[in-house]
């Protein structure tokens, strides 16, 4: 997501990890300002832990909060 509002979608081929299958980096040039990414936003992939495919990273309430607010 852009400044601006705008949104682009990258897509990478899989063969990106043939290299390295625990870590990769790509570097994307833009001649907009980026406030906003998310890996994966159609969630194609097998992820465990959607939450952190997300820069900056958003905070959400634990379950124990979710659980207290829910009692109270």
């Amino acid at each position: 997501t852009y400044k601006d509002g705008t949104k682009e979608l990258e897509k990478i081929p899989a063969e990106i990890w043939r290299t390295n299958e625990n870590k990769i980096s790509k570097v994307f040039v833009k001649d907009k300002e980026v406030t906003n990414v998310m890996i994966d936003p159609n969630q194609q992939t097998a992820d465990v832990n959607i939450e952190d495919n997300i820069f900056p990273k958003v905070e959400k309430d634990s379950k124990f909060d979710d659980f207290k607010k829910k009692t109270n």
